[in-house]
């Protein structure tokens, strides 16, 4: 799900990287779509990749826009492709579950069983203001009179 009020510094971060990929990856999209991403950037925000970079800290909206590039423009195999967009609807299933109108308020603590049947209620009796001190003076004249 993408956020869009991160979605500028997102257009960002992807509009680095595919300048880090070079221009045989930068050639395979539509000069248009390279050119919104390009003028919808933060560009006070440039951040910095490397090649041989492994981990890249990218937001999560930026890697929903890389993995729709990707799916879109990039990827030729067409095996692959099914794959990519079997894992996409799989993770958006999983998303919409999550926070579907049927779970969002559904009280987990009440679908939970008593493990242990052997409870009683204890019920607990408790004297009011008045008949403790009427207990007090019956039994003070009780002990006067014996």
């Amino acid at each position: 799900m993408i956020n869009t009020a991160n979605l500028a510094r997102a257009y960002s971060e992807v509009y680095e990287f595919i300048n880090v990929l070079g221009d045989e990856y930068k050639n395979k999209i539509p000069e248009k779509l390279y050119l919104k991403i390009e003028t919808k950037r933060d560009k006070t925000y440039i951040p910095q990749y490397d090649i041989n970079q492994e981990n890249a800290n990218f937001s999560n909206e930026a890697l929903s826009l890389i993995s729709a590039i990707n799916l879109q423009y990039w990827c030729e195999d067409s095996e692959e492709k099914e794959r990519l967009k079997k894992i996409y609807t799989d993770n958006t299933q999983k998303e919409e579950q999550k926070y579907s109108y049927e779970n969002m308020f559904k009280n987990e603590y009440k679908s939970k069983k008593i493990q242990n049947e052997n409870t009683q209620i204890i019920e607990y009796k408790t004297e009011n203001l008045f008949q403790k001190i009427f207990n007090k003076i019956k039994s003070i004249f009780k002990k006067v009179m014996t």
